[in-house]
């Protein structure tokens, strides 16, 4: 959608090339259409997936971490009931 293309035409007929085995096609935005990407040498290396797959990694388990829990003993004391000069009853 970003390139103005038909979106949903575009990709039922890569799925359909995916299917077919042909694992190499992808969108062509230059020709607008369906190309075969190691033929025109574009090649994602893995490098990029081995970076997003870590990122991802990274960031789950920072999320899912319950390790370290901060803790406020100052607020754990007990605290008096009904302080001093609130206006409840102190003159």
């Amino acid at each position: 959608e970003n390139a103005g293309f038909d979106s949903i035409e575009l990709l039922n007929r890569l799925r359909s090339y995916h299917a077919k085995g042909e694992t190499w096609y992808g969108i062509d935005f230059q020709l607008e259409n369906i190309g075969d990407n190691f033929k025109s040498f574009i090649w994602e290396p893995a490098l990029v997936k081995i970076n997003a797959l870590s990122s991802a990694t990274e960031a789950a388990t920072l999320l899912l971490s319950v390790d370290e829990t901060i803790r406020n003993d100052e607020q754990e004391q007990a605290q008096p009931q009904g302080a001093p000069g609130r206006g409840r009853g102190a003159y």
